[in-house]
């Protein structure tokens, strides 16, 4: 369980549902950042292909169960969780090289500097598909965080509004 009564797998294919959401303009219920919706055609023709996109996000916590430590106080904590992930994937027959890398990525958003994220050097197709990706995950996880208006959404919001303002800016390639 990835957390109480979800698997890895189940929040892998409800992030992957969110996106779809997020892709189609499906917003009801989302709380959409401004880059996204002034950048949506931008954005939206610059991503990965959608199976790549798929498979990314259903498969993108793979590896939690490797990485799996519970706390003194009984809270379960994936330490370099992507990191792992992407180890777990990569050794797949047939991994796509892509989709590793993006799985690799996948925390970049969430808790990297901005300069941090600049160093990566990421591809335009990289960084949107990290972007809508972050975006549906914290959507996805919303519930787990207290909903959106509880702190942790919205300071895990709050992060992703400025990552995706900078990465715009940057005028990525």
């Amino acid at each position: 369980e990835q957390a109480k009564g979800l698997s890895v797998l189940q929040h892998g294919e409800s992030v992957w549902e969110y996106t779809q959401r997020l892709l189609s303009k499906d917003w009801d219920e989302f709380k959409i950042p401004k880059w996204l919706e002034e950048n949506y055609h931008e954005i939206n023709s610059n991503l990965h292909e959608l199976e790549i996109i798929e498979e990314y996000n259903v498969l993108h916590d793979c590896g939690k169960p490797y990485c799996l430590e519970e706390g003194e106080d009984g809270r379960r904590h994936f330490p370099n969780h992507a990191e792992v992930s992407k180890d777990t994937y990569m050794g797949i027959t047939g991994a796509n090289p892509i989709t590793g890398s993006l799985i690799g990525w996948d925390m970049v958003l969430h808790s990297y500097t901005a300069d941090n994220i600049k160093a990566i050097g990421l591809s335009k197709k990289d960084a949107y598909t990290l972007m809508i990706t972050a975006l549906a995950e914290i959507h996805s996880n919303a519930a787990m965080f207290g909903g959106m208006e509880s702190v942790s959404f919205k300071s895990k919001w709050k992060t992703l509004d400025r990552r995706g303002k900078m990465l715009l800016k940057e005028g990525l390639q």
